[in-house]
C-alpha cells in the first residue's frame, strides 16, 4: 500500500510538474521572445537561419486596399475585429500557398507581427522608408528628401533607430529592410551637387544615401544585434558605391525586374558585394498589354522560371550560393496605382511603362507593364463580413507547388526535378475552370457594372398651413430614381463607361434642389424627361496620342500642368450641376505621347466646364521638365445662357505663355503672360475722372497681362512666396486655384494690379500660414450713377454702372481690395494631407484642426452684375452695386478619430459678408452670420449629422446672389449604412433627415408671405440599394 501510495503521489506531483511546465511554455513570456535570425556562409554558399534552423524566403509583399481607397488607407486604424478578420482571411490562404514571410509597406503594429507569426507562421520583413517619399524635418514636409542635410540625416537615423527599438524584442520579426529604391528618388539640389558636371550629380547624391544607411544599419545592429539588417535597393544600381559601406550589412537587398531571369545579378553581386541577396520586389504582371488581356499563364511560366532560377543560385547548388529568398511583388491586385487618386473602383488596364525583359507583350516603343495587375490573387467584390475578397490565379496555384521546395534539402538535380514536375497545363486548365465565371464578368465587352435604387417619402408643411389646415396642411410627395452604370471594352484600344438614369418621380422639396427635380418640368434643360443619359465616357488608348470624349463626368483644371491663369476650369462640382440639370462638362480630349506630339493636349467641346462658351483649347508645353507652357483658348461661339447655375460669358479668346524655372535650390520662379479679350479692341467705355465723365475705348494693351509668383525656402521650416500681377481692363483669365483653403479675395478677372506675399512656417505638426494682399485697379468702377442734367447752357452727360452685357468690362469680384490672413493648421499625420478634397473620409489623426481668418477692406464699390432674367428669358443687368465695406470671414475644420470606426467632422464658420450682387433701389445690407455643422460616424455603420445656421444666406448660390437669408436653419440627419467594409457613397442605406427654417422680411416671399409663416419644416426618409 506504501508503494502504491507512493505512486500515486508521484503520479499527482508529474502531473503537476507537466500542467506547471505547459503554462509556463505557454505564458507571454516565453511565447513571445523573439527569434534569433542571422545570415551564414561556408564554401557552399549563404543561408539564412532562424533559431538556428534554415529558413528560405518564400515571401510576398502584403497590402490591404479595399476598392475605392489608396494608399492612404490606414487598415490598422479599423477596429480589432475588422483588422483580425482580415488577416485571417489574407494569411489563411498565405498558409495554404506555403508562404512562409511578407514585406508591406505600411508598418505593421508589433502585436499583429506575433499575431500572424503565432497563428499562421509567417515572418515580417519590418520596412522603415526612410524618406523615400518625403519625410517630415524640422516641422516641414520635405517632398525630396536630401540625404546630405545633417538635419534630415539626423531626423531619419532617429526615425529608423526609435522603429528598431520598437520591433527588436517582436516575435515574428525576420529583419530589417531600411528604404524602397531610395537610389531612384535622388532628386535633391544643392549648392555642391549642382556644381558638379550633370553625370556625377547622382553618384555625388548617392554617397550621401548610402553612407546614411551605413551609419543606420550600424547603430541599429548595436541596439539589436538578433536580427540581419539591409537596403531595399533599385536592382544593383551604384553597386560600386555600396560596396564600400557594405561591411556591417548582412544582405543585399533589391527590387529586380528583367524578366524571366535575373541574368546577371547573382554573379555581380558576389564577385562586387560578396553578400547574399534577398529580392524585396521581383515578379510579373498578369495583363498583356499585346493582346490586351489577362494573361494568367504568363504570369505563371515567369514567376516558375524566376524561382527556378533562384532556387539554382541558393545554397549547395555549386552556383553562386547567394540567393537566400524573395518576395513576390504582390500577393493582391491594387486598383489605385495607375491613377493614385482617381478611379479607385475601377481595375485599370493601362500600360504605364515599358520592360523589355517580359516578352510575352512587349513591342518596341510601346508600354507593356500594368501597375495594378501584378498580384498573384485578384482584388475581388466585398462579402457579407466586410471584407474585399482575394481570388486566386494560376500563379498563386504555381507558387503553393513551387513553394513545397525546400532548395536547402535537396540537390540541384532533385529540385530541378520537383519543378519539373509542377503540370503548368493541369494548373492552366484548373484555373481557367474556376475562373471562367470571373473572367466572363470582368472582362465582357459590354457589362452591367453596377446601379442604384433610391425610393424616399417626404412630409413637409409651412405654419400657416399647420395653423389653417392641420395634418391636411402637410404635403407629401414620394421619390423614386434607379441608375444603371454600363462599361464597354470594344477593342483593346477602346473602353468606355455610361449611366442611365430613370426618374418617375421625385420630392416635392420647399428646401432642396437636387438631381431629379427635371421630372417636374421647371424650365430645367431636358425638363420632363424621366429617363437620360445622366454620364459618359470612352476613351481610346494609342501608341502616339490617347484620346477621350466626355460628357458630364468629373474634369480637373490644368493648374499643375503649365495653366498658369487657370483658363481651364475644374470642373468636379457633379451635384452642384445636377440641381440645374446641367450636363457639362462635354466635349474630346486629345493627348498627345510621343515625338514632337509629346506634351501636345488639346481640349474642345460644346461646354468643356460649366458656363463654357463652345471651346477649343490648345496646351503645348516643352522645354527641360516640360517648364515652358503655350495655351490658346479659342471660342467657337457664344451660347445663350440658361441662367440656371454657372452663366455663359461672351465670345473670346485667350492666349497665354509661362515657363518655371529654380534659380537655385530651394527656389521657385513662374512666370507668365496672357493676351485675352482680343474681339473687344475699339469697344467704348465711360469713366469718371474727377467730376468730368470721360469717354475711352479698348486698347491693345488692355489686352495684356502678366503674372510672376517666386516661392523660396526662407529657413528649414519656413518657405515664402511673392506674386505680382497686372492685367488690362478686358485682360480676363480664367479661376484662380486656391491653396490650403485660402478665402483671399482672388478674382481671374482682368483690370487690377495686384500684390501678395505669404509664408508658410511649420514647428511640428503645427503650421501658420500668414498671407497680405492688395488690389488696385486700372480703371474704377463707376459705382456712383450720375444722371444726365443741364446747368445753365451746359449739358452734363450723365454715367451709369457698367455690366458685361453691354460694356466690355466690370468691376465685380475684381475690385479694390486689401486683405490680411492667417491660417494655423495641427495635422500630425500629414500622408494624410489636411487640404485634400476627400480628407473627411481619409484623416485618420486622432484630432487634427485648422483655425483661420481672412479680413478684407474693399475701398470702392463694384458695377452692376448680371443674372437670368425668366421674363426675358436671357440675362440683364442687376441695376445696382455693391457699396465699399470692410468684411471678415473666420473658419475652423476639426476631425476627431475617437477609435476605430468613428469619427467625428466639425466645421464653423461665422463671418460679416456682402451679398455677391445688388439690385438698384433695394437695400443689400452687409450680413453678420454663424454657422455650425457636424458630422459623426459610429463603427462605420451609423451617421449622425446637423446644422445650425444663423442669419445666414441658404445653402445655393443664386440665395446669396439674391440676397435670401433666414433667422434660422437647423437639419438633423441620420444614415444607417446596410454594408459592411463599404462608404457612405457606395454602401445600401436607410436614413430620415429634418429640415427646418424660421422665416422673415428677408426670406423667399412666397413662403415668408408678408409675415404669415414664421417657419417651416420638412421631414424626408429614404432607402437606397447600391449594387
Amino acid at each position: 500500500m506504501e508503494t502504491l501510495r507512493n505512486n500515486i503521489s508521484f503520479r499527482k506531483l508529474s502531473v503537476v510538474l507537466s500542467l506547471m511546465m505547459c503554462l509556463f511554455l505557454s505564458s507571454p513570456s516565453f511565447a513571445q521572445s523573439p527569434q534569433v535570425v542571422t545570415t551564414q556562409q561556408d564554401a557552399q554558399g549563404w543561408k539564412l537561419k532562424v533559431d538556428g534552423n534554415d529558413f528560405y524566403i518564400k515571401g510576398v509583399v502584403w497590402g490591404y486596399s479595399p476598392r475605392g481607397q489608396n494608399y492612404t488607407f490606414n487598415l490598422w486604424a479599423q477596429p480589432e475585429a475588422t483588422i483580425r478578420k482580415i488577416l485571417d482571411y489574407d494569411f489563411g490562404l498565405m498558409k495554404k500557398a506555403n508562404v512562409n514571410a511578407i514585406r508591406s509597406f505600411a508598418t505593421i503594429p508589433p502585436k499583429w507581427v506575433t499575431y500572424v507569426y503565432q497563428k499562421y507562421g509567417i515572418m515580417t520583413a519590418i520596412n522603415p522608408l526612410m524618406g523615400r517619399y518625403g519625410a517630415s524635418i524640422g516641422g516641414t514636409w520635405r517632398p525630396n528628401t536630401d540625404y546630405a542635410d545633417p538635419l534630415t540625416r539626423k531626423t531619419l537615423k532617429e526615425e529608423v533607430l526609435k522603429d528598431v527599438r520598437k520591433y527588436k524584442d517582436v516575435p515574428g520579426v525576420l529583419m530589417f529592410a531600411l528604404g524602397n529604391e531610395s537610389n531612384y528618388g535622388l532628386s535633391w539640389k544643392s549648392f555642391e551637387i549642382e556644381n558638379l558636371p550633370e553625370g556625377e550629380q547622382n553618384k555625388a547624391r548617392a554617397e550621401f544615401l548610402y553612407s546614411l544607411f551605413n551609419e543606420v544599419i550600424v547603430e541599429g545592429k548595436k541596439i539589436d544585434p538578433n536580427h540581419p539588417f539591409t537596403i531595399v535597393n533599385g536592382d544593383l544600381q551604384y553597386i560600386d558605391i555600396i560596396a564600400k559601406y557594405r561591411k556591417n550589412w548582412d544582405l543585399i537587398g533589391t527590387n529586380t525586374y528583367r524578366g524571366i531571369s535575373f541574368t546577371d545579378l547573382w554573379s555581380k553581386t558576389k564577385a562586387k558585394l560578396d553578400l547574399p541577396i534577398a529580392l524585396f520586389e521581383f515578379g510579373s504582371d498578369a495583363f498583356n498589354a499585346k493582346e490586351f488581356r489577362e494573361d494568367q499563364v504568363a504570369q505563371g511560366t515567369y514567376l516558375k522560371g524566376q524561382w527556378d532560377e533562384m532556387y539554382q543560385k541558393s545554397y549547395g547548388h555549386r552556383q553562386e550560393g547567394n540567393s537566400i529568398g524573395g518576395f513576390v511583388f504582390q500577393w493582391r491586385d491594387e486598383w489605385w496605382k495607375f491613377g493614385q487618386t482617381v478611379n479607385l473602383d475601377k481595375h485599370d488596364r493601362n500600360a504605364s511603362w515599358a520592360n523589355g525583359g517580359y516578352a510575352y507583350d512587349y513591342v518596341k516603343g510601346q508600354n507593356n507593364m500594368n501597375e495594378e495587375w501584378w498580384g498573384i490573387t485578384r482584388l475581388g467584390p466585398i462579402n457579407k463580413a466586410g471584407i474585399y475578397t482575394t481570388q486566386p490565379r494560376m500563379a498563386y496555384d504555381v507558387l503553393s507547388q513551387v513553394w513545397k521546395v525546400d532548395p536547402y534539402a535537396a540537390d540541384k538535380a532533385s529540385v530541378q526535378s520537383a519543378l519539373k514536375r509542377i503540370d503548368m497545363k493541369s494548373l492552366a486548365a484548373a484555373s481557367e475552370k474556376r475562373d471562367r465565371h470571373i473572367i466572363r464578368k470582368e472582362h465582357a465587352k459590354f457589362k452591367v457594372s453596377g446601379g442604384s435604387l433610391r425610393v424616399g417619402q417626404l412630409a413637409g408643411t409651412l405654419r400657416e398651413d399647420w395653423n389653417a389646415n392641420g395634418e391636411d396642411g402637410v404635403k407629401y410627395s414620394r421619390e423614386v430614381m434607379g441608375s444603371v452604370d454600363f462599361e464597354f471594352n470594344p477593342t483593346r484600344n477602346i473602353e468606355g463607361s455610361f449611366t442611365v438614369n430613370v426618374t418617375p418621380t421625385a420630392f416635392e422639396s420647399d428646401f432642396e434642389k437636387r438631381y431629379g427635380d427635371r421630372v417636374k418640368d421647371v424650365g430645367l434643360t431636358n425638363g420632363g424627361n424621366k429617363v437620360e443619359i445622366y454620364d459618359f465616357e470612352v476613351g481610346y488608348t494609342g501608341n502616339s496620342f490617347d484620346l477621350l470624349g466626355f460628357y458630364h463626368v468629373p474634369r480637373y483644371h490644368w493648374g499643375d500642368k503649365g495653366d498658369f491663369f487657370g483658363l481651364l476650369r475644374e470642373a468636379t462640382d457633379m451635384e452642384g450641376q445636377d440641381i440645374w440639370n446641367a450636363k457639362a462638362p462635354s466635349g474630346f480630349e486629345f493627348s498627345g505621347k510621343k515625338g514632337w506630339m509629346d506634351g501636345l493636349t488639346v481640349v474642345a467641346g460644346p461646354e468643356i466646364y460649366w458656363g463654357a462658351n463652345p471651346k477649343a483649347m490648345l496646351k503645348y508645353q516643352f522645354g527641360k521638365n516640360k517648364q515652358y507652357s503655350f495655351i490658346h483658348s479659342e471660342d467657337l461661339s457664344e451660347e445663350d445662357s440658361t441662367g440656371l447655375g454657372e452663366s455663359s460669358s461672351s465670345k473670346t479668346r485667350q492666349t497665354t505663355l509661362q515657363a518655371k524655372f529654380q534659380p537655385k535650390p530651394g527656389m521657385e520662379f513662374r512666370v507668365g503672360g496672357l493676351m485675352s479679350g482680343t474681339h473687344k479692341l475699339g469697344d467704348k467705355y465711360d469713366r469718371l475722372d474727377g467730376s468730368d465723365v470721360v469717354q475711352a475705348e479698348v486698347k491693345w494693351q488692355d489686352t495684356l497681362a502678366y503674372k510672376a509668383k517666386l516661392t523660396w525656402d526662407a529657413a528649414s521650416n519656413i518657405q515664402a512666396y511673392t506674386a505680382v500681377t497686372e492685367a488690362g481692363i478686358v485682360a480676363d483669365g480664367g479661376d484662380p486655384i486656391l491653396e490650403e483653403a485660402s478665402q483671399l479675395p482672388y478674382s481671374g478677372l482682368g483690370n487690377k494690379r495686384e500684390f501678395e506675399i505669404g509664408m508658410k512656417v511649420t514647428r511640428g505638426n503645427v503650421s501658420i500660414v500668414p498671407r497680405l494682399f492688395y488690389r488696385e485697379n486700372i480703371v474704377d468702377a463707376n459705382d456712383d450713377p450720375q444722371a444726365s442734367r443741364t446747368e445753365g447752357n451746359l449739358f452734363y452727360t450723365g454715367i451709369d454702372t457698367r455690366n458685361t452685357n453691354d460694356d466690355p468690362f466690370a468691376v465685380l469680384g475684381n475690385r479694390a481690395a486689401k486683405s490680411a490672413e492667417v491660417y494655423l493648421t495641427y495635422d500630425p499625420t500629414p500622408g494624410t494631407y489636411f487640404y485634400d478634397w476627400d480628407n473627411d473620409l481619409r484623416e485618420d489623426a486622432k484630432f487634427a484642426f485648422n483655425i483661420g481668418v481672412t479680413a478684407t477692406s474693399y475701398g470702392t464699390g463694384t458695377d452692376s452684375s448680371v443674372y437670368y432674367n425668366d421674363d426675358v428669358e436671357g440675362q440683364v443687368s442687376s441695376g445696382g452695386s455693391l457699396a465699399a465695406e470692410d468684411v471678415w470671414l473666420l473658419k475652423s475644420k476639426m476631425v476627431f478619430n475617437p477609435r476605430s470606426g468613428s469619427k467625428a467632422v466639425i466645421n464653423l464658420e461665422a463671418g460679416r459678408q456682402q451679398p455677391t450682387m445688388k439690385f438698384a433701389g433695394e437695400a443689400a445690407d452687409t450680413n453678420e452670420y454663424y454657422s455650425a455643422q457636424g458630422k459623426y460616424i459610429l463603427n462605420d455603420q451609423h451617421i449622425f449629422s446637423a446644422t445650425y445656421k444663423k442669419d445666414a444666406w441658404g445653402s445655393y448660390n443664386y440665395q446669396r446672389d439674391f440676397n435670401i437669408k433666414y433667422p434660422d436653419q437647423i437639419e438633423l440627419a441620420y444614415t444607417r449604412l446596410l454594408n459592411k467594409g463599404k462608404t457612405e457613397a457606395t454602401s445600401s442605406k436607410v436614413g430620415v433627415k429634418t429640415l427646418y427654417r424660421t422665416l422673415d422680411e428677408n426670406s423667399e416671399d412666397d413662403y415668408y408671405q408678408d409675415g404669415l409663416n414664421e417657419d417651416m419644416l420638412e421631414i424626408q426618409a429614404f432607402f437606397e440599394y447600391n449594387f
